[in-house]
């Protein structure tokens, strides 16, 4: 398909979502921006990717518009609200007292992630000798982690897993004060002391979407057109220190680990990026592939899997530890591209789980869901809804590689941050009616 064509769809996308939400971030624009950048890398062919068939076309285009009228469905029911005079609540803004009980839980979550930071190195300097040592064999240790079965033995389960709660209250904490603070940009730093205890990326992917969209979500608007320059300015300077510190971060642990740069079919103009910073030949492919995949596997006449088994895999991972036996890997089936990959978009998770229901349904439900929490947010100010809200953003924001709540580390993020959202919100609501005159 002509490149195009694909930005031109992406741009309605962009529109649309903008004069919905009322902002240029939000979930519709995510969607779009995001398949837009994917599906123009695999369509630049610096690796000779197999072609896509006008069915596996119409598939993506079908989840696009699925996804599309579910977001704006909320949306219009809200309009027709208004039009009813239907009152919609305005959440009040937090008082002092209340950003000194925010900021105290958040210290809370980033001492204890810092300490499981440091716990995970620990186990990587005994395993292997020394610190230097582990900076030497970076990619043993990613293959040591994963023979492992994903975790590094004697780590502390689940307990780096609250970073991503962290990174939540991190972005909303930044939004609210309107300035870069320790305790605010210190879960991003944390994640990627987790992650290079890890040799992996996909934890500071995971927690840049939560802290990114918690911080979209949480912003207000500066009304008075004298601080709207300087309001602008400061939210630019703000995403430069934590795109320097995600960016920095990744590249730090993608050099140490030394993935190999030489695919099957890579032309000439990537091989010469073999050796750079930033921009490689394993990038491109990181952010490409997943397209030629979905491809392949209908191609292939899909795979069967159990009712919901990979959107729901933490659930039936939960479940074999009862006694339940559970037939869906850790691992999906790989295909050629002409390279290797096993990945293939959250579409070939759900038509895997739920058949062509789920290429109709699934991203509707995504979509709708997205937004009812995105506005119930906004009408109420609550930190569940916000929650709820951010965890969805990271199933838009990994779309195009896979369906995110197959990761377990979400289930912990969710039920984490729902028990401290729901404390937060009481506390909250007991000083909102403190203020209430009696009458």
């Amino acid at each position: 398909m002509s490149i195009l064509i694909i930005l031109s769809a992406a741009m309605i996308g962009i529109a649309i979502g903008r004069m919905t939400f009322g902002k240029w971030f939000n979930h519709v624009s995510v969607y779009s921006a995001t398949w837009c950048v994917t599906l123009s890398l695999y369509e630049m062919r610096f690796i000779q990717y197999y072609p896509i068939e006008a069915r596996t076309w119409m598939i993506i285009a079908t989840g696009w518009l699925s996804f599309l009228f579910g977001s704006v469905t909320v949306a219009f029911a809200r309009l027709n609200r208004q039009k009813k005079n239907i009152q919609i609540a305005v959440p009040a803004d937090i008082d002092d007292g209340m950003q000194k009980i925010l900021k105290n839980v958040l210290w809370g979550l980033n001492i204890i992630t810092l300490f499981a930071a440091l716990h995970s190195l620990y186990i990587v300097t005994k395993v292997f000798g020394s610190f230097t040592n582990a900076l030497v064999m970076g990619n043993l240790l990613y293959s040591y982690r994963v023979s492992e079965g994903g975790g590094l033995p004697g780590s502390i389960p689940y307990l780096s897993s609250l970073v991503f709660a962290a990174a939540m209250l991190g972005g909303h904490y930044t939004a609210r004060i309107g300035k870069i603070s320790l305790a605010g940009i210190l879960p991003l730093i944390i994640v990627v002391m987790i992650d290079f205890a890890n040799m992996g990326r996909v934890d500071i992917l995971v927690a840049a979407i939560i802290y990114t969209s918690s911080y979209f979500i949480s912003q207000k608007k500066d009304v008075r057109k004298d601080r709207q320059f300087s309001s602008k300015f400061k939210k630019f300077a703000m995403m430069m220190v934590i795109v320097m510190i995600i960016a920095g971060g990744a590249e730090f642990i993608r050099s140490i680990r030394k993935p190999s740069e030489g695919f099957t079919g890579t032309s000439k103009a990537l091989s010469k990026f073999s050796k750079a910073s930033f921009i490689t030949p394993s990038i491109y492919l990181y952010f490409s592939a997943h397209n030629g995949v979905l491809d392949q596997y209908f191609k292939d006449g899909g795979e069967q899997t159990p009712f919901g088994g990979h959107t729901f895999s933490p659930i039936y991972r939960i479940l074999e530890k009862f006694g339940y036996e559970r037939t869906v890997n850790t691992y999906q089936v790989g295909y050629k591209t002409p390279v290797w990959t096993n990945t293939g978009t959250y579409l070939r998770e759900l038509h895997g789980d739920f058949g062509m229901a789920g290429i109709l349904l699934g991203p509707y439900i995504i979509g709708l869901l997205t937004s009812l929490y995105w506005f119930r947010y906004k009408d109420h100010g609550r930190y569940t809804d916000l929650t709820i809200a951010t965890l969805l953003f990271v199933v838009v924001g990994l779309s195009y590689f896979t369906m995110a709540t197959r990761m377990g580390a979400l289930l912990v993020y969710l039920i984490s941050s729902l028990t401290i959202g729901s404390l937060l919100d009481r506390i909250k609501a007991n000083k909102q009616k403190q203020l209430i005159p009696a009458e």
